[in-house]
């Protein structure tokens, strides 16, 4: 591209005039005109517009914003694929623009970037790596004419914004990829920098200009919504969305969106029943799309689970379930039936509760979504049970059942991680209930490896969301042990186990790298199951933590010993001081060893009998409650897990007794 054409004034002011229609758009679909927007972005797309086929195309990428966001909200398959579509329609539309290069470059960027996101989606990872890679040497070229770009200081202006946004969302999105993605991309060539994206994001956003609200919109969703589902949400990035929707909702009180992230918010600060507020909101406002509107049931839905009220769970899922709306059903309505069936048994609604249960199985539609595979299989197992039970039984709906359901709901909220979103006292009702339904389970004779691997990791969460690390170290290594020997084929438990001691052994004081890098490690050796797909991106996330807190101590570190050294003697007095302290140092051990190795030849089984106790000791303090050594190979370690945890009776225990 030559500098001439960069620098054609009458092309830039012209083009400045046609951005009011493209700001038209935008507003629409912040003021919730979600079906006006594309219609508005589609008329505009149109050779009948009369518009160059670069603005055609930024036209064509905003209506297919549109249907990416609607998309994602609602686990739409066929609204994902038309997104898609329309992605590859914007980008080989721009490609023929003449008018503004560099605009029709950064469409083309940004084409790229939300096509290959929407086919990871689409689980097509090889062709979303290449479309990543083209992504980013659209936004290369764009950058680099950026710097020589001397027109219209306006137009200007947009296409930095629209620039910054492309590469903080291409940085932001890619450090969340799946380790194949992020492996190709590095063989390709380039990688991932967060804090590059973040700062990429903010100043699209502080700019003002026509993709400033959308910019705003992606910190938001990482804020309120990716980070905390993959347990790497802070009270900075809480801080941080506080004052974007501050800023966003004074210009756009009302849009969908935002008020959909306002509710992530107040969910993840415990603030359950003003989410449930904001979601009512959320849904009374979106009268152009009653179908995403629809799906603030679902937050709805989550908060009141939250909170253990039953009665508001079912009515949320259920108004999902039953909703006419092409754009519900096309999500996951197995699951919505299954949440619902939960709610009612323990809500006391055994009947209905019974029938939901059996609905689950012809309400799954989508076989491909991990949630449909989860509850079909959940609901399976619950009836399987219930029919065993009542054979044994003269009651309709056997204590078992009723145990083992408000169990599964409880372990509902252990895969999604969000014991740390109850309340103080909400835990504390639920320790107790779980405690009681779990000795209830043992007076039964009822109760398997599998089951008692979910208590014990849900008491792990609530000791650790309590403040006492060392429970839940006890408590997650029991639930580890259990795991192990119950070998569950198609559930993560045994993956949400060592994900869960990871996460602890990261937050011990100081942390130990070492230990939840392995146990990550091993997490990801197991992840199997349904919801296996979910929990990896769980893992690639942990995974990135460590090495980054690992790297931060490390500076810590390092800073304090530079400290100590300059507040001490000069370089050269302590170095020689050291060399000293280092050479007395080693003359000491060699003669320890002498006189240790002249011991063990007197008397060979003092050392060893030295080394039994010892490890006696260990095994009494941390074997007895499930504790690893961690320096210990993983495989013995597991042995002392698995022989430190009671086995349930067995079937000729039971005969005996």
């Amino acid at each position: 591209m030559t500098s001439s054409t960069l620098t054609e004034p009458k092309h830039n002011l012209e083009e400045l005039k046609n951005y009011k229609a493209l700001y038209e758009g935008v507003h629409m679909i912040f003021t919730n005109r979600f079906i006006g927007a594309e219609a508005h972005f589609a008329k505009h797309a149109s050779e009948d517009s009369k518009l160059p086929a670069g603005l055609r195309a930024y036209h064509l990428v905003l209506r297919g914003f549109v249907k990416l966001f609607l998309a994602i909200a609602t686990w739409g398959k066929q609204a994902i694929d038309k997104a898609v579509e329309v992605m590859w329609e914007a980008e080989a539309l721009a490609a023929t623009d003449t008018f503004d290069p560099l605009g029709a470059k950064l469409v083309q960027a940004h084409a790229c970037l939300q096509g290959a996101f929407l086919q990871i989606l689409q689980k097509r990872f090889a062709k979303a790596a290449w479309n990543i890679r083209s992504s980013w040497k659209y936004f290369q070229g764009a950058m680099a004419d950026l710097e020589s770009f001397e027109g219209c200081s306006q137009v200007r202006a947009e296409h930095e914004v629209s620039a910054k946004l492309g590469v903080g969302a291409f940085n932001l999105i890619l450090s969340l990829m799946p380790p194949l993605i992020i492996t190709v991309t590095k063989v390709l060539g380039f990688s991932a920098d967060r804090q590059l994206g973040f700062k990429m994001l903010r100043e699209a956003y502080s700019a003002n200009r026509l993709m400033s609200p959308i910019a705003a919109q992606v910190l938001l969703a990482y804020f309120t919504t990716i980070s905390s589902t993959l347990a790497e949400q802070t009270q900075e990035y809480r801080e941080e969305a506080k004052e974007i929707l501050k800023g966003v909702l004074k210009r756009h009180p009302k849009g969908v969106f935002l008020l959909w992230m306002k509710t992530s918010l107040l969910r993840s600060c415990r603030q359950h029943k003003e989410a449930i507020k904001c979601a009512n909101l959320s849904e009374s406002v979106c009268k152009d799309a009653p179908g995403l509107g629809m799906m603030s049931s679902w937050q709805s839905a989550w908060c009141s689970m939250l909170m253990l009220d039953w009665s508001n769970t079912k009515a949320f899922f259920l108004k999902i379930l039953n909703s006419k709306h092409k754009m519900t059903q096309d999500g996951v309505p197995g699951f919505y039936c299954y949440g619902a069936s939960l709610a009612a048994i323990n809500q006391g609604e055994l009947k209905e509760g019974e029938q939901l249960l059996e609905r689950v199985e012809s309400a799954c539609k989508n076989f491909d979504l991990p949630h449909e595979q989860y509850s079909r299989r959940k609901s399976k197992t619950l009836l399987k049970l219930l029919k065993r039970e009542r054979r044994a039984s003269t009651e309709e709906y056997p204590d078992a059942f009723k145990c083992q359901s408000y169990m599964e709901n409880i372990q509902l909220i252990v895969e999604w991680n969000f014991v740390k979103y109850m309340s103080d006292d909400i835990r504390a009702k639920v320790a107790k209930e779980s405690t009681a339904w779990y000795e209830r389970r043992k007076e039964l004779r009822c109760w398997d490896d599998e089951q008692m691997a979910w208590y014990h990791l849900l008491m792990s969460h609530i000791t650790f969301y309590d403040g006492d690390t060392k429970a839940a170290m006890e408590q997650g290594a029991l639930a580890l042990g259990y795991a192990k020997r119950a070998k569950p084929q198609h559930s993560t438990l045994l993956a949400q186990s060592y994900f869960f001691m990871s996460m602890l052994y990261l937050n011990k004081s100081p942390p130990d790298f070492k230990a939840a890098s392995r146990k990550c490690s091993r997490a990801k050796e197991k992840c199997t199951g349904d919801l296996s797909k979910r929990m990896s991106f769980l893992l690639h996330a942990l995974k990135a933590r460590i090495a980054q807190l690992k790297k931060e101590h490390a500076e810590k570190e390092k800073e304090k010993k530079e400290k100590k050294n300059s507040k001490g003697e000069p370089n050269g007095l302590a170095d020689a001081n050291r060399a000293v302290s280092d050479e007395t140092a080693n003359s000491e051990r060699e003669k320890e060893k002498e006189t240790e190795s002249t011991k063990n030849e007197e008397k060979p089984g003092m050392l060893s009998g030295a080394i039994g106790m010892v490890s006696g000791a260990v095994a009494w303090g941390w074997g007895a409650i499930g504790v690893a050594d961690e320096e210990s190979d993983d495989a013995i370690e597991e042995d002392k897990l698995e022989a430190a945890v009671p086995r349930p009776p067995t079937e000729s225990d039971l005969d005996g007794e």
